[in-house]
């Protein structure tokens, strides 16, 4: 298996030195979906959470702060970098994924700010013949869900075109809270509408990709002194376009150039009740220039070093007023073979603002990669890594003014963190094995605290520092043709620098199965992600107001049973039904955002529910 995310070329996965889970498309066809979230959640020490926003955490990251603390990749360019990538987790058509590459910790040595958590790439599908191929399914099923979704590929010598096409609109399930003064119940359709148009064309060395989304979801509530649990509501377009060029000097030489352009718009928006009082809408764009040049210097040793200029705007933003701000970096990294079994690796990232807001005095930053990989035999292999990361503070956290409640604060520093790490790595044609040992320290943490101007309640400080260590096992089986397995299972724990155990409330243990069948007619697989009890919200926020059900852990169980067709020697029918949450729990998370909803659990899942597809292929 060959993956390219964690050194920007093309190497076997038991070399990459890196904690990296790779999806295949056969595993999302076979265990089922409708967005992205829910594949991603399938990867060792990774949690999907339906909140203020859709969010991921690795390792146990805090939800909220984690919106900010991984990086999506599209085709191996940032999309969402600085803002989040958390438009991306229902926006991307499942049937355009040709792949999705995940690298659980830090990144930032060649990605930049905001590959801090976690780093995830998502390769879409490439025509392999001259003519047509399109993937196209329609979906229909519980609360009022309609799913249109495309894939659509031309080849014809050098040039190579792809159109991904995504529609989404469920009426959602009933998201329910309870004011416990009143005994009255706040219930909201967690309702989801998504356009989608992703394009990608190619001729010889040259490239170009747009994608544009428009979503609207349900978000949250909001608990307001008047009217209480107020239900809110998002708009995010988003557009990306970037432009590449790679020449290739030799055979071993090649350089790659990059112009990446992001816009992406958030508006929140309660239906009329509060719009008047609090208005949120950020608009942002991002303009990204890189190049970088990857060759061999001899047989045994490779060498990757790139620079990088980034362009951030904020503009017509509610309370943000309109600010740039410039970045510039170099990168690089180098891999030697010592021997014929030992690799070593090491690469750093030195980046520096050109431009900060109200003339701050630039900040730079200096982030060190390190590690070792030996091949104990044609199997086994250990891996030992070091690796740093940042993200930088955002211009509206530097100036963000929300009279009475919210400051910005112009001189932050970045977030940083450093994770050293063990693994131990098997692997044949038929399985696949990894134990993994972590151990991160993150200091410098962006956390709004009591604020001493009395013109607002809070502002932005350096003033968080965690410690976190895990055990992660993955385990993938293709142990017959038709019959496939994959588990994996995790431990973790997290403290901050006042010794409070478990500060960002996720669960201690959760352990993941998957079992699929697959044959010429018939495809199968049952999948069950089990968590164990949340932790309580009370750690940080003790007049958190007891409402919800309490997060207990939970077992979400699906199905996914297929009949294909085969209509002729291209085209392809796929009959599909998909069952969720079949043991019918309750989901409520713990809400960690308890400055601004200061409940102590938020609804985070729906009931059981079924969906009928039909695909296409050809």
């Amino acid at each position: 298996m060959q993956v390219t995310t964690a050194s920007k070329q093309e190497e076997s996965l038991r070399d990459t030195n890196a904690s990296v889970s790779v999806i295949s498309r056969q595993q999302i066809e076979l265990f089922g979906a409708h967005s992205l979230y829910e594949v991603l959640e399938r990867i060792v020490s990774v949690n999907s959470n339906f909140g203020v926003i859709t969010a991921l955490s690795t390792r146990g990251s805090k939800p909220w702060t984690g919106i900010l603390q991984h990086l999506g990749l599209l085709n191996g360019r940032p999309f969402g970098n600085l803002s989040g990538a958390h438009n991306l987790y229902t926006s991307i058509p499942l049937s355009s994924i040709e792949r999705i590459e995940y690298i659980r910790g830090p990144g930032s040595v060649l990605y930049g700010t905001n590959a801090y958590q976690g780093v995830f790439n998502i390769i879409t599908t490439t025509p392999n013949t001259n003519g047509w191929r399109a993937n196209q399914r329609v979906t229909v099923g519980s609360f009022n869900s309609k799913i249109l979704d495309g894939s659509y590929l031309f080849q014809q010598d050098d040039f190579e075109g792809a159109l991904h096409l995504l529609y989404t609109d469920i009426d959602g399930w009933d998201a329910t809270t309870i004011d416990p003064t009143s005994q009255q119940a706040f219930s909201k359709k967690a309702f989801q509408k998504e356009k989608t148009l992703h394009f990608n064309a190619s001729y010889q060395g040259v490239s170009f990709a747009h994608f544009r989304s428009v979503q609207d979801k349900f978000a949250n509530f909001w608990d307001a002194p008047q009217t209480r649990y107020i239900p809110w509501s998002k708009r995010h377009p988003s557009t990306f376009s970037n432009l590449s060029y790679k020449h290739s000097f030799t055979d071993n030489w090649q350089l790659a150039s990059h112009y990446t352009n992001i816009k992406k718009i958030m508006e929140w928006s309660s239906n009329g009740i509060a719009d008047n009082a609090v208005r949120i809408r950020s608009p942002l764009n991002i303009r990204l220039l890189e190049f970088n040049l990857t060759g061999a210097l001899t047989e045994r040793t490779k060498l990757l070093i790139g620079a990088n200029h980034e362009h951030r705007r904020v503009f017509e933003a509610s309370t943000i007023p309109d600010v740039k701000e410039r970045y510039a970096s170099v990168y690089t990294q180098i891999r030697h073979a010592l021997t014929d079994n030992l690799n070593i690796e090491i690469g750093g990232q030195y980046i520096t603002s050109v431009e900060l807001v109200n003339n701050i005095k630039n900040q730079a930053d200096f982030i060190p990669r390190f590690g070792l990989t030996y091949h104990l035999n044609q199997h086994w292999t250990f891996k030992l890594r070091h690796a740093e990361a940042y993200r930088h503070p955002s211009s509206g956290e530097r100036t963000i003014e929300t009279p009475g409640i919210q400051k910005g604060t112009p001189d932050l520093n970045s977030e940083t963190i450093a994770t050293t790490e063990a693994q131990l790595f098997y692997q044949t044609a038929e399985k696949l094995f990894t134990l993994t040992v972590y151990n991160s320290e993150e200091q410098d943490l962006i956390l709004l605290k009591p604020s001493s101007d009395p013109n607002f309640a809070l502002e932005n400080k350096n003033s968080g520092a965690i410690s976190s260590y895990g055990v992660e096992i993955e385990y993938k089986h293709q142990f017959t043709p038709s019959w496939y397995i994959e588990l994996s299972a995790t431990h973790q724990r997290n403290k901050d620098n006042l010794d409070t155990k478990n500060i960002n409330l996720s669960p201690n243990n959760n352990f993941k199965l998957g079992l699929g069948y697959d044959d010429s007619q018939w495809q199968i697989g049952m999948y069950l992600l089990s968590y164990s009890t949340y932790h309580d919200n009370i750690l940080f926020d003790p007049k958190r107001e007891l409402v919800n059900p309490p997060a207990n852990g939970y077992d979400w169980l699906t199905l996914k049973a297929s009949r294909k067709f085969t209509l002729s020697t291209r085209d392809k029918l796929t009959v599909s039904l998909e069952l969720k949450n079949l043991l019918d729990e309750s989901v409520y998370q713990p809400n960690d955002t308890p400055v601004f909803y200061p409940l102590n659990t938020l609804p985070a899942r729906e009931g059981v529910s079924a969906y009928l597809s039909l695909n296409y292929q050809y």
